[in-house]
């Protein structure tokens, strides 16, 4: 991908890429690779796509449920938001805490309420398998779908992609068939990382690095139907977020996790411990390359 200067730092970022159309190729059984037309997000071969099939169980896009109290968006990231959940503990411990308490680490993580809390601490862990796997194993209801597989009554349609090795994410589809999202304690939307709406996630643009952001959701991991006729009920991670690429204004900062918070640490002191021990590591193996060079000259 081209880069080009940004401004801030002289930093190398990606070029803002061209949206493509959003809707299979059936031929192909894969997305089109042709470029969308103008606003449209379809190319000219693809104006009539066929959208993904309805339950009648979707919920309705109502933004001012999470963007109309700080408290509420500041303390739920995109998997709360996925699976319609407004944890008011959550809210209330958030605006207890006032303007100083950063409410992202109570965020709601796969894995937190089947007891592993910080699972997705391990990079290699940060992959659609894995955080597949925790999603499920706390809410066995959950069943992988296609996009255009109609999801039972009583449940309805969010999407999973990954950054490998960086950051998960989640979509929702809501009742008129469009999808919309959450990422981190920003405010919910209907847009990609182009600023278009999403028709199909797996066909949306996912690449923010060319608003000065690291991230760049290139794997997708499914479509899954979720429950929609009862609560919820996630586990809190004690996600502490890293922003990722600076805190440039407009740009996607990081959804949910990039390091989470050890137990009994602060943040700080778990840094510093961190440093410590790659400090030691460093001179554990210079020392070991010094004893190499000696037994090689003997």
């Amino acid at each position: 991908m081209k880069t080009r200067k940004n401004k801030r730092g002289g930093r190398l970022v990606a070029q803002k890429p061209q949206p493509f159309c959003q809707c299979m190729d059936f031929q192909t059984q894969k997305g089109c690779r042709n470029l969308a037309i103008g606003k449209s997000l379809f190319c000219q071969q693809h104006q009539a796509c066929p959208s993904s099939p309805r339950s009648g169980s979707e919920p309705k896009f109502d933004p001012l449920r999470y963007n109309g109290d700080a408290a509420i968006y500041k303390s739920h990231n995109c998997y709360s938001y996925s699976m319609n959940v407004l944890d008011r503990k959550l809210v209330e411990l958030c605006r207890k805490k006032g303007e100083n308490y950063s409410c992202r680490q109570n965020f709601h993580q796969p894995g937190a309420l089947n007891g592993s809390r910080y699972a997705l601490n391990a990079v290699e862990r940060r992959a659609c398998p894995v955080v597949e796997k925790l999603m499920i194993d706390d809410n066995p209801e959950v069943v992988k779908t296609d996009f255009y597989s109609k999801c039972p009554k009583g449940k309805s349609k969010i999407a999973l992609v990954v950054d490998p090795g960086e950051d998960y994410h989640f979509y929702r589809q809501d009742s008129d068939g469009m999808w919309s999202h959450k990422d981190g304690s920003n405010k919910v939307k209907r847009f990609d990382a182009l600023k278009r709406p999403i028709f199909n996630p797996e066909y949306a643009s996912r690449d923010y690095e060319w608003q000065g952001s690291d991230l760049n959701y290139t794997d997708f991991c499914g479509f899954y139907c979720v429950p929609r006729d009862h609560d919820i009920h996630l586990g809190q991670g004690g996600a502490v977020l890293v922003p990722k690429g600076g805190s440039h204004k407009g740009s996607h900062k990081g959804s949910q996790l990039t390091v989470l918070e050890p137990p009994g640490q602060s943040w700080t002191a778990y840094r510093r411990r961190q440093t410590r021990r790659s400090r030691r590591q460093t001179r554990r193996s210079r020392r070991q390359t010094r004893r190499s060079r000696r037994q090689t000259r003997r």
